[in-house]
């Protein structure tokens, strides 16, 4: 089995030949082979067109090596009839005119040749549910747009040589043909995502949609001991976030510092998967009505990295200025709110998990578990994490797609200084600085990504992956961060300059262990103080 590196998170196979189908009938052999055998240091497996990912914890990755490269040869694919979906399509949609235009074709026709086809479900990705379609006809091969949009839920759009559906509000850089109310995504099913890999689908003409209503929202709790009085600029409940769905578009998301999320967790005794809040630019102001330890890490004043025990009914005011951009906020017992899909982390593109699926907001009222047997408060505090001040410098490995860039393209891209531009999120973090221009200008197949990787859009301004980022991207990936450099850029104000330098696949593995020991001996220390 010929493997890439994709960072230093996954293994990336990509199938050879010439022939479209042949490459994704044997992409579907290896999932359904990778589905019947795996170990427990696999994460995630994501399959595309014509690529298949592994994913891993970055210290595991020559184990996950050796048992990928002893598996047998993969059989052929099951005989039986695979299942069609007909999606009910509203055609309209506004780039249809234009796109009209520009293939010198009327509206009626673009329509014809998009309903007339059958799609395969090549991969699910980017977005909960979002399916990749093939089978789109030459004729309505199209470009994707420079620069990414909003994309409204249900929209029908293509790109390149694909079709697809987006199953909720996102950035996207696909053409929109017209909506649908399939409800492709519900984390309350017993099988969240209606399409899987290996299905067809079919676009039907309609003149109106059912508009099915989603499910309601569920409640918070009533009695819940934590309320927000003011929420912040943004706090969301996360906590380790949830692998294991990748293959359907679910990103793993969960604290975007996950170094610093674990650190206020193991202030107040907490396991590290326990759920926090995560706080962005500014903290809440907070009351209790009972007697609790909690511990913060991301501000400035000196209170920050140590526990506090704060009495039934005291308030806790955190709505100043952070020192890093993300700020964790972590009570004994953890926050209390209901698992879904195995983890309490709110998915903020999507609107499922955490509170209610969203961020927090005024006169919230949230659980919390019972408490954890934690650190004595004490003269004492950790100042560690820490953001980083001056030049913030990332290390990465090499891109998937870097032999896409000119050699004069990749030694700007390490030698420019980069700003974070305030239009960055959970997502991305876009970069201001010289564009990037690529000498490969074909279309690249959407293919699995991880944290960390360095997207080029057509416009040249990157873009690194974060925490919730699409499982599956179409822009080539000049590079991919390394996973012990990514808390730091998750701690970077916007307007923070950075730069860019190349480490090995050996340097990276080498960085993650320095990491985790650093972690240990932060717990070595803590416990000491029990």
């Amino acid at each position: 089995m010929g493997l890439r590196m994709l960072g230093d998170s996954a293994w990336l196979f990509e199938a050879g030949g010439n022939d479209a189908r042949s490459r994704l009938e044997l992409i579907l052999k290896l999932v359904q082979l990778l589905k019947k055998q795996s170990i427990p240091e696999i994460r995630d497996v994501v399959s595309s067109f014509e690529t298949l990912a592994v994913h891993f914890d970055p210290g595991h990755g020559e184990v996950v090596l050796d048992w990928l490269t002893a598996l047998p040869p993969p059989a052929a694919t099951d005989d039986s009839e695979p299942r069609t979906v007909i999606a009910p399509v509203v055609y309209g949609g506004p780039d249809l005119h234009g796109l009209a235009s520009s293939l010198k074709r009327n509206e009626q026709e673009i329509i014809a040749f998009h309903s007339g086809a059958e799609y395969t479900v090549a991969a699910v990705g980017f977005s909960p549910g979002f399916p990749y379609l093939s089978g789109l006809p030459e004729e309505l091969w199209v470009p994707r747009r420079a620069t990414p949009q909003a994309v409204a839920a249900g929209s029908v759009a293509i790109a390149g040589e694909q079709a697809g559906i987006y199953p909720f509000r996102s950035q996207g850089g696909w053409h929109r043909l017209g909506r649908t109310d399939l409800r492709l995504f519900d984390p309350e099913r017993a099988d969240p995502a209606m399409l899987r890999v290996g299905d067809r689908v079919r676009f039907e003409p309609v003149d109106r949609l059912a508009c099915s209503a989603g499910p309601e929202p569920l409640d918070g709790p009533a009695d819940g001991i934590l309320e927000i009085i003011d929420p912040g600029a943004l706090t969301t409940v996360q906590d380790l976030g949830r692998p294991g769905f990748q293959e359907i578009g679910v990103s793993p998301g969960g604290a975007a510092d996950p170094v610093a999320a674990r650190v206020a967790n193991r202030l107040v005794g907490n396991p590290d998967d326990a759920a926090v809040l995560e706080c962005c630019m500014t903290g809440p102001r907070l009351e209790f009505r009972k007697a609790v330890r909690v511990a913060w890490v991301g501000w400035a004043d000196a209170t920050s990295g140590k526990p506090v025990e704060v009495m039934a009914g005291g308030k806790l005011d955190l709505t100043g200025r952070m020192h890093a951009l993300r700020g964790y906020v972590a009570i004994s017992g953890g926050i209390d709110v209901p698992l879904v899909m195995g983890s309490r982390a709110t998915d903020v593109r999507a609107g499922f998990g955490g509170y209610r699926g969203r961020t927090l907001r005024k006169n919230d009222r949230l659980a919390t578990g019972p408490m954890a047997n934690g650190p004595a408060s004490g003269e004492w505090r950790v100042g560690w994490p820490y953001a980083d001040g001056g030049i913030l410098d990332l290390r990465f490995v090499k891109g998937v797609q870097a032999s896409w860039f000119g050699r004069e393209t990749r030694r700007a891209f390490t030698n420019a200084i980069y700003q974070v531009s305030p239009m960055s999120d959970r997502t991305g973090v876009r970069l201001d600085g010289p564009g990037l221009q690529r000498e490969e200008t074909r279309e690249l197949v959407s293919q699995p990504v991880v944290a960390g990787s360095v997207q080029v859009p057509p416009d040249g301004r990157p873009i690194v992956l974060m925490a919730e980022r699409q499982t599956i991207g179409g822009y080539p990936q000049i590079g991919h961060v390394i996973s012990a450099d990514l808390p730091k850029l998750a701690r970077a104000w916007p307007g923070t300059k950075l730069r860019f330098g190349e480490v090995s696949l050996d340097e990276a593995r080498m960085a993650w262990r320095e990491l985790q020991q650093e972690l240990g001996l932060l717990q070595a220390g803590l416990n000491f103080l029990r």
